[in-house]
């Protein structure tokens, strides 16, 4: 079995997606045990710290990982059902794999005891297959509770994430929310800033990195700060107060970090200052006429 300890991959060099999430470790090793008959590397990773911490599964799941390259062919693999076909080229190659017959009655006694093992073998591993498969059927909601009370919440759709919230300031009321596509990837997420119910910061994501941000800085209900992202990382923040057609601040950035910043001085949407900066954030130019501060964080 692999898992993230793996000494000849590190996830900086192997792209690794999660192709699918069970409710424990059994189940997960099933699916991996099919996948590892085709060919196909694989890793499996909890929170539960690797099964010594049981009670910690079923919050976060198990989750089953493979290359992002072999993602596609490793959920065909596992969503297919085995066919008759299949389980007789099993048997078949098991048969032909037996020693040679022989008149010796007790090698092939052995033989047909080897043949009969591995036939169980499989069969036993499609059935748990198909119970797995019939398990994660459905809808199912996982919660976390402090000191009596909901703090996390996460729903589960067909063995997959779909929804999580949480409850940040243990008032009752969730105030953060993120949502999850089919392959249980990140691809929106809402805060609640100021505990009123309302969302007020939303994010959302390509291939699980930031995409866009929008900010409602003075809650009142409109966005008024927008920033946007390339792989994960800060391109260029926009500050239109109160809803404003008109950019009054920009920052640009390269490589994540701040190399510009234009303001437009009578928010009629022309810049009349333009500052550069060195990557150690000095400025180049020295047209700088009033002092102001870095609006956006790196990252979320």
């Amino acid at each position: 079995m692999a898992s993230e300890s793996d000494s000849d991959e590190s996830h900086a060099e192997v792209k690794r997606v999660t192709i699918r999430i069970f409710i424990s470790h059994e189940s997960a090793e099933i699916a991996a045990a099919n996948l590892e008959a085709h060919g196909i590397k694989y890793w499996i990773t909890s929170d539960d710290g690797g099964g010594v911490l049981p009670y910690l599964t079923a919050p976060g799941g198990v989750r089953l990982l493979v290359r992002a390259s072999n993602a596609e062919a490793a959920i065909a693999l596992l969503n297919a059902p085995v066919s008759p076909a299949e389980i007789n080229q099993i048997e078949t190659e098991a048969a032909a794999s037996a020693p040679p017959e022989t008149a010796h009655l007790k090698k092939l006694a052995m033989g047909q005891i080897g043949f009969g093992i591995l036939s169980g073998i499989v069969v036993g591993i499609l059935l748990c297959l198909l119970y797995q498969w019939i398990e994660n059927l459905g809808t199912k909601t996982y919660y976390h509770h402090v000191h009596g009370k909901v703090d996390k919440e996460w729903i589960y759709r067909n063995g997959y994430v779909a929804e999580f919230s949480e409850d940040r300031n243990l008032d009752g009321v969730m105030d953060r929310w993120v949502n999850y596509d089919e392959r249980g990837e990140i691809n929106r997420s809402e805060y609640d800033n100021n505990f009123d119910g309302k969302a007020d910061e939303t994010w959302t994501y390509s291939n699980g990195a930031p995409a866009t941000m929008e900010k409602d800085t003075d809650f009142n209900g409109v966005p008024d700060w927008f920033c946007t992202y390339k792989y994960g990382l800060l391109q260029q923040t926009d500050m239109k107060p109160n809803g404003s057609k008109f950019t009054t601040t920009r920052e640009i950035y390269q490589n994540g970090v701040l190399t510009e910043i234009w303001r437009d001085g009578d928010g009629n949407g022309h810049f009349k200052e333009v500052v550069r900066y060195d990557p150690f954030f000095n400025p180049i130019n020295t047209n700088i006429t009033t002092a102001f501060k870095l609006l956006t964080p790196i990252s979320n």
